[in-house]
């Protein structure tokens, strides 16, 4: 089946809505599914004004009590990320972007000890070699068609959140061009667990020109099949952001 790029993007975002809206465990906590929508509103999953379902629905989906649910939409409420009216006709929608949203990022990442940077750079960097490799292998004109957009979305990225949106999209077209659908799922998780790293690290040109630089080389290799380039190619993006987080980090992210 032909996949056009935009009928492509909209699979990426179908699959990543999957894994955000799929069912908690346990039947969750108001927290974990503030984390969750909070998750999606930041990769651009759920878009400016757009209409959440209705709480019975959007708790069901979640495997959560209603109660839950709203205690998790009050905490939204004060990020300023969602708005709710009540009454007939109303309901939640995503808010504007964010007045601080770089408060809120690094509340996310505040405990984030070096050794969880390293093991979240460390998983991001299995699942991604591997995904480059196999996409070197396997992938179909039309996947090398959305990489391409993807790394010319990286090279237009003007701020850190449309260069993290760009990074994301990009890994996990490179996932879904290796046709695993294990490196798929792992790939979006990873986003979704990084997505605050990322966006802080990005507020440096030189990091995303840097970035930009190496997914058009990687490009390049998964549409020559040059699996070894590929592979390493990938190492290196995942290496530099880690390096760079991990600065950050060290001076208490003062810089990012």
């Amino acid at each position: 089946m032909t996949t056009r790029p935009d009928e492509g993007i909209d699979l990426l975002s179908t699959l990543t809505r999957r894994v955000l809206f799929a069912p908690l465990a346990d039947h969750g906590r108001a927290g974990a599914v503030a984390e969750r929508l909070r998750t999606a509103i930041t990769l651009g999953i759920l878009a400016e004004n757009e209409q959440l379902p209705s709480e019975t629905t959007l708790a069901a989906q979640f495997n959560i009590s209603p109660v839950t649910l709203r205690d998790a939409l009050t905490a939204l409420r004060a990020d300023g990320l969602v708005t709710t009216r009540r009454g007939r006709g109303g309901g939640t929608v995503v808010s504007g972007p964010l007045p601080d949203q770089r408060r809120v990022l690094l509340d996310q990442v505040s405990g984030l000890s070096s050794i969880d940077l390293r093991d979240q750079a460390d998983w991001r960097r299995a699942v991604s070699v591997e995904a480059a490799r196999l996409a070197a292998r396997r992938a179909s004109r039309e996947d090398i068609g959305l990489l391409e957009r993807g790394s010319a979305n990286a090279r237009s990225a003007t701020d850190a959140v449309s260069a993290r949106r760009a990074d994301s999209r990009y890994f996990i077209q490179l996932a879904a061009a290796s046709q695993s659908s294990q490196l798929s799922a792992a790939s979006i998780r990873l986003q979704v667990e990084y997505a605050p790293v990322l966006t802080l690290t990005y507020a440096e040109a030189r990091t995303r020109e840097d970035v930009a630089a190496l997914l058009t080389t990687l490009t390049t290799a998964v549409q020559d099949a040059d699996v070894e380039a590929a592979g390493l190619t990938a190492a290196r993006v995942v290496d530099l952001v880690a390096s760079r987080a991990a600065s950050l980090r060290a001076n208490g992210w003062k810089h990012a």
